[in-house]
């Protein structure tokens, strides 16, 4: 049986609204990840210079109150294409 939250909320918003967010933390590099969201699951895909960058987002996304659990897979590749953006 589907909780209300999920019920009224569909998948789609979930993960614009979580990827918005994660995007919005003031880090550049935080824009290479995406998210699917699957009921009360949250899948995070993407790649990122650092463990610190994962983990924020990781924050972001377990401090929304309809994520019960977090599929993360975010790879860490310190010297990837664009990792290395000033602003």
């Amino acid at each position: 049986m589907q909780n209300l939250q999920e019920a009224t909320l569909s998948n789609d918003f979930i993960s614009r609204r979580i990827e918005s967010s994660i995007h919005q933390s003031g880090y550049p590099q935080l824009k290479n990840i995406s998210c699917e969201s699957n009921g009360s699951t949250l899948i995070l895909r993407g790649e990122l210079p650092s463990y610190y960058q994962m983990q924020l987002a990781l924050r972001v996304a377990v401090q929304e109150p309809w994520i019960d659990q977090v599929d993360n897979h975010i790879r860490i590749v310190p010297d990837g294409p664009n990792m290395n953006l000033v602003y």
